[in-house]
C-alpha cells in the first residue's frame, strides 16, 4: 500500500493548530472548514506514523514528537519565506509586518519614540506594537519579537539583552503634608499603597511591590504601569515606580531613596525567523536602544 505523500500544506496546518491549540482557532485563521483541517491533520500523522496531537479538554496540546516535528517544520517554513529575499528587487532590503509584544512602560516611553528613525532606516516595514498580557506566548507565534523583563525557557527562543532600568519608591509633597515620611521599610505599613493587580501579572519580576517589601498590600491595584504613575501624582499613596518614565517629572518625590531595584529587557525572538531580513533589521535596531 502506497503511503501518503507528505506535503507542505499538511506542515502548515499542523502548525496552525500547534500554534493555537484547536481546531477551530487554526481553521479560521487559515480560511478553511474544521473538515479540511482535521483531514490534513490525519495525513499528517499517517504519513509520520505518530500522534502528533493529544486531545484535552480545552483543545490539542503537542505531543512529544510534535514538539519535534514543530521545531523542525518551524525552521522550514523560515527558510521559505526567506528564500523569497533571494528575488527580491534589492536583497539587503527589509519590507513586510514586524509584531512585537512589549511591556506598556517600554512600548511607550522606549518603542513607540524610536519608530521614525527605525522607519527612516527600512521604510518598506510595517510595525505593529502589541501589549503582553496572561498567557502571552512567543512560541505560539503570536508575536514575532517580544521584549521580556526574563529570559525565555523554550530551547527554540533566543534573546539578546536590550538592557537594564530601575525602580524606587515615590510619592508627592502633597500626600506627605499630614504624613510621616517613612525612615524604614516597615513605615510603608502606615501608609496608602498603590501597585499591580496581582492575578494580572504574567511574569513574577513585575511584582515589584512584592520585591521591595514582602509584606505590601495595595490599596490601590492598577494593572499599568503608567496608571500607576499618575495615581501616585495624583495624591493616592506611595508606589513603586519605573525611573525611566519619570523623566523631568517635578511633583514626585522619592521615599526610601536608599531603597531600588534593578531589572533586565530581554528582546527574545524565534531562533527559526531570525534571519529573515524583516525580522533581522529590527532585532538589530532594537539593540542598540537604551533604557538607561
Amino acid at each position: 500500500m502506497q503511503k501518503p505523500k507528505f506535503n507542505w500544506e499538511d506542515a502548515r496546518y499542523f502548525l496552525a493548530v500547534a500554534r493555537v491549540g484547536t481546531v477551530g482557532k487554526a481553521a479560521q485563521s487559515l480560511g478553511v472548514s474544521n473538515i479540511t483541517l482535521s483531514r490534513h491533520l490525519a495525513h499528517l500523522q499517517s504519513r509520520t506514523r505518530s500522534q502528533l496531537l493529544i486531545r484535552h479538554s480545552k483543545g490539542f496540546k503537542l505531543s512529544d514528537e510534535g514538539h519535534r516535528l514543530m521545531e523542525f517544520l518551524e525552521r522550514a517554513e523560515a527558510e521559505i519565506e526567506a528564500a523569497a529575499d533571494i528575488f527580491s528587487v534589492d536583497q539587503s532590503s527589509a519590507s513586510g509586518t514586524v509584531r512585537i509584544a512589549a511591556p506598556e512602560g517600554f512600548a511607550v516611553r522606549i518603542l513607540s519614540g524610536s519608530m521614525t528613525k527605525l522607519l527612516a532606516q527600512h521604510p518598506a516595514l510595517n510595525i505593529e506594537i502589541v501589549p503582553q498580557s496572561p498567557g502571552f506566548s512567543l512560541t505560539k507565534r503570536e508575536a514575532d519579537l517580544a521584549v521580556m523583563v526574563s529570559k525565555p525557557v523554550e530551547s527554540n527562543l533566543g534573546y539578546v539583552l536590550l538592557g537594564h532600568y530601575y525602580l524606587g519608591l515615590y510619592t508627592t509633597k502633597a500626600y506627605l503634608e499630614n504624613k510621616e515620611c517613612p525612615t524604614q521599610i516597615e513605615d510603608l505599613g502606615n501608609h496608602r499603597l498603590v501597585g499591580y493587580v496581582d492575578d494580572l501579572l504574567y511574569s513574577e519580576k513585575l511584582n515589584t511591590p512584592k520585591a521591595v517589601w514582602n509584606q505590601w498590600r495595595s490599596q490601590v491595584s492598577i494593572y499599568s504601569p503608567v496608571g500607576q504613575i499618575e495615581a501616585v501624582k495624583s495624591g493616592a499613596g506611595i508606589g513603586v515606580l519605573h525611573k525611566f518614565l519619570l523623566q523631568n517629572d517635578d511633583v514626585l518625590v522619592p521615599v526610601l531613596p536608599e531603597i531600588q531595584l534593578k531589572r533586565n529587557f530581554y528582546l527574545v525572538y524565534h531562533q527559526s525567523t531570525e534571519k529573515i531580513p524583516r525580522i533581522r533589521s529590527v532585532i538589530n535596531f532594537l539593540r542598540e536602544l537604551g533604557t538607561e
